[in-house]
């Protein structure tokens, strides 16, 4: 039986500027609400595929206030993109909007994809409010990572298809640019990949190259974190790759903060039905499981 829920628009502030949202407020709010972070390029707050409308009214149907909103410079909110790098400002507004409008709320749930999970990485140690991360193939892509990623799941999965070889036989296929750009995509690796795979703990993470920073935005986090991955997905597969060589990350898969599934078959946006069915249930049985923490902790 689905609980009933109402969606309110809200206009708030963000500095200068006001940002555009909608708060989906069950009829009995649990006392874990989600903040939905839009990712940093051309998106708002309806999401792919209608999918954080479809997200914020699935979570009040299990008793979660949500918010969801257009940060500085998208959709109907004011001001200039600035970009995932700087959002801090912004999901604060949205996390402190959300509660004052639903007061059951004590703590916050951030949930991003792609851009917007990093941000929320990097805002998420700074507002002692924040109780969990939802990150959907977050970003951390570098010239260095995209080359490593291409020849490991790109170029050697294709020497293996049907399709390569019919192109060859049929001589469509011209060797000379394909050795070219391999050899470009290895040149950048070699030209980046001296020392190791973290850096020494930095005071200034803004400075830190892009997986790095998220790294050790993550190791500060003291919440729990759900990262969520698609096996169709050349953003998913750099990620992956450099948890598998990251310190950082080893130490806290193991201290168990950090909780890491895969969808094999899923592209980057969950563009099938099936897909968007195992990442809303994974969302909904993680935030259960922290919400039930939080009740332990307070007893």
């Amino acid at each position: 039986m689905l609980l009933s829920h109402t969606e309110i628009p809200v206009v708030f502030p963000c500095n200068n500027d006001s940002l555009v949202g909608v708060i989906s407020k069950p009829e009995n709010s649990s006392r874990i609400g989600v903040v939905i972070v839009v990712a940093g390029g051309p998106q708002y707050r309806v999401g792919a595929h209608r999918q954080f409308v479809t997200l914020a009214r699935l979570l009040a149907s299990h008793a979660i206030a949500s918010i969801r909103f257009d940060h500085r410079g998208t959709g109907d909110s004011t001001g200039n993109l600035r970009g995932f790098v700087d959002m801090n400002a912004d999901i604060q507004s949205a996390a402190d909007t959300l509660l004052s409008r639903v007061p059951e709320v004590e703590k916050i749930v951030l949930w991003g994809e792609c851009e917007s999970a990093t941000a929320s990485a990097f805002y998420s140690y700074l507002d002692p409010r924040i109780q969990g991360i939802f990150m959907v193939n977050p970003w951390i892509r570098t010239e260095a990572g995209l080359a490593k990623t291409m020849i490991r799941h790109y170029y050697w999965r294709r020497l293996l298809e049907k399709s390569f070889w019919t192109k060859v036989m049929s001589g469509n296929f011209s060797l000379t640019a394909s050795l070219k750009s391999c050899m470009k995509m290895i040149k950048s690796t070699w030209a980046r990949s001296g020392g190791k795979a973290d850096s020494v703990f930095n005071d200034t993470l803004d400075t830190l190259p892009l997986p790095e920073r998220l790294a050790q935005s993550c190791q500060r986090f003291s919440g729990e974190m759900f990262i969520l991955t698609s096996g169709w997905d050349y953003i998913a597969r750099e990620f992956n790759d450099y948890v598998k060589s990251s310190k950082i990350w080893q130490e806290l898969t193991v201290s168990g903060c950090v909780t890491l599934k895969d969808i094999p078959e899923a592209d980057h946006t969950f563009s099938r039905p099936e897909w968007r069915k195992q990442l809303f249930d994974y969302t909904i049985n993680w935030l259960k499981r922290i919400e039930s923490i939080q009740k332990d902790t307070s007893q």
